[in-house]
């Protein structure tokens, strides 16, 4: 019985503080291991979409390249490489997402080498320039961005599952809570017949410590699910805006695309530059920064679909002006302004976001005393099995 008691109290609190340690130990490596490598392959997919929006912008200005586009494309390929390095040493261990992104490392240096081709015939005034460009172009799309986003879809699915993990019940420290409450109930009874003393103090206080366990596990646990609610909606918005900002990239190439190719696309520029500009659309989140990002996103849209239409008539110059502006504000009018205010206020967007997730994730973490958890499961396990021993012991002293 003595052994029974001790077993029963002292497997609960370890038990309980294991569990508890577990889902701490979860939701750290979620905020700070796949959430924060999926943001990493996400901004690596925004950086390489911007450099190619730059390069196709240079290319539809002119021979000359401004020096803002020169340091724009050379800053977003620089991201890039530092970003793909940090995520490669995170993925170390995976070898999809290692093999994916190695496949990325090796297509850099055929990227830039065609971009670096299609700016130098630009210069030179040779048309194959834009040929340059096109291979380029689909080198990304159809290679590098897919495996990027094959490793982003990963780390997303790991990032959700991570935060359920975090807040899910294990209902087997109920079950054993209850066993060990069920146990210490029948002693008592047992003990009570045989010694015609109905109150045991000792065990009295180990079932409290039972009953406190448990009581402990079903506040940090659902406390940790409405948290764990908040972080998988601001996860989802944080996703949504890197999303965002990424397609917006792409709807500028496009939009240069078609005036470059004047024509040959057989529309197809067209059509994609309008699909990615409906995807950078900011979902309303109920935050001031989105109130703000749509009204630079309204203005974007009525640039780009007139520099669209423009376009589709083959009216290429006006086009150009229309995209990119023209005289001294070359490559400052047109859509540029535009564009450039709905990339800021997606940031915000994304920052906000960002810190939201954050802070949910660090007050999940906090309902299940951090690294405490285990600490005081063991403590409050001796103490209820310090105090059923000591019970059973002194009715034990009773018959001798």
């Amino acid at each position: 019985m003595l052994a029974a008691a001790v077993a029963a109290v002292l497997t609960v609190g370890l038990v309980t503080g294991f569990s508890l340690a577990g889902r701490e130990s979860t939701a750290s490596h979620t905020a700070q291991g796949a959430e924060a490598l999926y943001a990493e392959v996400q901004d690596l997919s925004f950086s390489l979409a911007d450099a190619n929006a730059t390069a196709a912008t240079a290319l539809l200005i002119g021979p000359e390249t401004p020096s803002q586009f020169s340091s724009r494309y050379n800053s977003d390929i620089a991201e890039a490489e530092d970003l793909l390095a940090a995520a490669s040493q995170r993925v170390t261990g995976d070898a999809y997402a290692s093999g994916q992104l190695r496949s990325v490392a090796e297509h850099i240096p055929e990227y830039t080498g065609l971009i670096g081709q299609a700016l130098a015939d630009n210069r030179l005034g040779y048309p194959v320039a834009g040929a340059y460009l096109r291979q380029a172009s689909l080198l990304l799309t159809g290679s590098m961005l897919v495996e990027t986003g094959n490793v982003v879809a990963e780390q997303q699915s790991s990032t959700t599952g991570g935060i359920g993990a975090a807040s899910e019940f294990p209902w087997w420290v109920l079950a054993l809570g209850v066993l060990a409450a069920f146990v210490l109930w029948w002693l008592s009874g047992y003990l009570a017949e045989l010694s015609h003393r109905r109150i045991n103090l000792g065990l009295l206080g180990a079932a409290v410590v039972v009953i406190g366990l448990l009581g402990w596990s079903l506040y940090a646990f659902g406390a940790a699910g409405i948290e764990s609610s908040n972080a998988r909606n601001d996860f989802g918005w944080v996703s949504l805006a890197q999303d965002e900002t990424s397609q917006l990239a792409l709807a500028e190439t496009y939009v240069a695309l078609q005036q470059i190719d004047r024509g040959e696309d057989q529309g197809a520029d067209a059509k994609a530059a309008a699909h990615a500009l409906g995807a950078a659309e900011p979902v309303d989140d109920g935050t001031s920064s989105a109130e703000v990002a749509e009204k630079a996103y309204n203005a974007l849209q009525s640039c780009a679909n007139k520099a669209i239409d423009l376009a589709a008539d083959g009216n290429y110059q006006q086009a150009i002006t229309a995209t990119v502006g023209s005289g001294a504000k070359v490559g400052e009018g047109g859509c540029e302004p535009d564009a450039n205010a709905l990339h800021e206020d997606l940031l915000k967007v994304f920052d906000e976001s960002q810190a939201n997730f954050d802070a949910d994730m660090t007050s999940l973490a906090s309902h299940y005393a951090g690294s405490g958890a285990l600490p005081l499961g063991l403590a409050f396990g001796i103490a209820g099995a310090a105090a059923a021993a000591y019970g059973v012991n002194r009715r034990l002293a009773e018959f001798r």
